[in-house]
């Protein structure tokens, strides 16, 4: 099945929920590379947000003293860290959503009514 077309098949129910966790495990792996994975010598630690100290560079003069920081660009980055917390929100709503319908379809939950995981 190519990007942006309709399958060949239609997914069973557990090959859909696999498809959408798996989807969602590599939007994870993105936002995770996005702000985590080192990009450059410079990054002084494997677990230092590399984003934010590319932000820190921007704010480096030649001499690395640390340049004031703006209203722009602290907001800039209050906007990328709540957007990155809103999406790994939704991505566990979507998670719980799957567990509780396998929950259902393999009978633990007993009644669709019953709110314990829905």
């Amino acid at each position: 099945m190519s990007q942006n077309s309709i399958p060949d098949e239609i997914l069973t129910q557990f090959e859909s929920i696999d498809a959408i966790a798996e989807a969602e495990s590599g939007i994870l792996t993105c936002l995770s590379n996005l702000l985590y994975k080192p990009t450059s010598s410079e990054d002084p630690t494997p677990s230092s947000p590399s984003l934010i100290f590319n932000i820190y560079k921007l704010l480096t003069d030649d001499y690395n003293n640390v340049l004031p920081l703006t209203s722009e660009i602290a907001s800039l980055i209050k906007k990328i860290l709540l957007a990155y917390a809103c999406k790994e929100f939704a991505i566990a709503e979507i998670v719980n959503a799957l567990a509780c319908k396998l929950g259902l379809v393999k009978g633990l939950v007993p009644d669709e009514k019953e709110k314990c995981c829905c």
